[in-house]
Formats: structure tokens, sequence, C-alpha cells
């Protein structure tokens, strides 16, 4: 079947205040460039698109790309970061729509083992039979559908902490973070405080998978309590003192009180520390 790409549009939008001021701003045609971006933002991976699109985007809708930007970034609509841009609301509704979709599938799967089993519709008596075989099937099946959703914070953080290895998925949240090579320093800092924000705010069944949690996780990330987590922990990390700050480096060389260190000796730890040849190590 080919995939339905459906979301829910609010009758009373056009009471939205937000949306007013663009109307009053934009006219008509600039709510209707709104809801072409949401369209066009509903049939991408995350729902999410770069901002490289919005030239393509600007020559569809009939528009300029200055004018498809403004609606983009003047109006308190959208999320912008570095190099991409996406609508919360359509997140929340598409995660709400994607579990429902989820539960759809595993139900659809039930009912093509019922009818493998080819029972004739008129013979009840099988009908029934069949209806106490599904039934005896249906109750594992939602139990372990249960069991993988997390309703708790403990299981919150075994389903965190299978991003771990994903590594692919680590380098590109490495490169939206702006954090670059530093990102995979402070990542399980991150992970803590991503499931900690789960937990405080009661969603933790919202997120049953792995794929749930990293499509969560790359929103937060855009978040002004993750970008302040991150600028402190990149703050701390300039701050911390240099460990051979009690060393002086002469043509290239290590050195200290106008003697060479051994190569690979670790940092002279204090200003009173000597090297031990004998024992290859700094004494005090």
């Amino acid at each position: 079947m080919e995939k339905n790409f459906y979301f829910k549009h609010d009758a009373s939008a056009f009471s939205n205040a937000k949306l007013m001021n663009l109307v009053q701003k934009e006219g008509l045609s600039g709510y209707g460039i709104y809801w072409a971006i949401l369209e066009f933002l509903r049939m991408q991976p995350e729902y999410s698109a770069s901002r490289v699109t919005l030239s393509q985007l600007a020559r569809k809708t009939n528009t300029t790309q200055k004018k498809m930007m403004r609606i983009i970034s003047d109006y308190d609509l959208f999320v912008l970061t570095d190099d991409r841009f996406y609508s919360s609301g359509l997140f929340e509704r598409m995660a709400a729509h994607d579990r429902v979709v989820g539960s759809c599938r595993a139900n659809g799967r039930l009912g093509g083992l019922a009818n493998s089993l080819k029972i004739s519709q008129s013979d009840e008596a099988n009908a029934l039979a069949l209806q106490r075989e599904s039934n005896h099937i249906i109750t594992p099946l939602k139990s372990e559908s249960e069991a993988n959703s997390c309703s708790s914070p403990e299981e919150l953080l075994r389903t965190v902490a299978e991003m771990k290895h994903e590594a692919i998925w680590q380098e590109q949240m490495a490169m939206k973070s702006g954090m670059g090579l530093k990102f995979a320093a402070h990542f399980d800092a991150l992970l803590l405080a991503f499931s900690t924000y789960i937990s405080l705010i009661g969603e933790e069944n919202s997120i049953p998978t792995v794929n749930d949690a990293k499509r969560r996780f790359f929103f937060w990330m855009q978040s002004a309590d993750c970008k302040q987590l991150m600028a402190r922990l990149q703050r701390q990390e300039e701050a911390a003192p240099d460990p051979y700050r009690f060393e002086t480096i002469v043509d290239g060389r290590r050195t200290y009180c106008g003697m060479p260190i051994e190569e690979g000796a670790p940092p002279r730890p204090a200003i009173n520390a000597v090297w031990d040849d004998d024992g290859h190590c700094w004494r005090h």
C-alpha cells in the first residue's frame, strides 16, 4: 500500500494569534505559503528540511525565496537551526500519528494471521473458535508491546543508552550540534540530561523505540535548555587547566627548568616535580 502522507489540520488554525499576525502582514498568500511549507515538511525524513531547499520550494509556490524565508523566520511559526528548519507543532502531531500507525501495523499483522487460516465466514462455530484462538495470540503480543514501551525512568535510560551504538547517527548529531569533535566527549552528559527532561515532563511512554528516542533527541537538541547545556559544557572544557602548564616548549621540545623532558612522559604534575630517569616518572 502506498504511504499516506497525512497530517492533522485544526479547523481553528486561522484564529491562531501567530497566523493572524502572518495574514495581517503577508496577506492570504502568506497563509497559503505557510501551509505549503508544512505539507513539504510532512513528506521529509524527520519532518525537517535543509535551508537550501527554500529556493526550489519558492519556485513551486510561485513566490520569492526572500518572502518564504521571512515567513519561516519572522512569525515564530518554525524553528531555524544553522542549516535546517522545522515546525515543532508538526513534529508533535506526527509523533502521535506515527505511534498510532505503528499500533495499526501490529494489529494488521494479527489480522493477516487470521486470514491465512482461511476459515469460512459462514461457519459460525469455526469463526468463534478462531476468535478464541486469536484472543490467545493477541494477549502475549500485547504484553510484549507494553514491555517494549518505556513506562519508567529506568526503562527510558535503557532505551536511550542504545543510541550510544548508533555511530553514524552520532556523527550527524555532532555536526548539527555545532560542537564538532567535542560532541563525543559530552555525549553521555547530553543523554543523561535528555532522559531527565523526558522523565520530568512525564513522557516516558512516548519513546517506546530507539528511533523514537533519536527523533525526540534531535528536536530536544534544538531547545534553549540543551543549547545552554552545550555552551556550559564547552565553557567547562575551556576552563580546564592546561596539563602542560608546568613545562616550557623550547625548539619544539618539552622542557622544565632548562632540562629536556623524556619523550612520551606524562605532563609535569607540579611546579616542584622532578623527573626520575631511573623510575621514568615524576617525583616531588
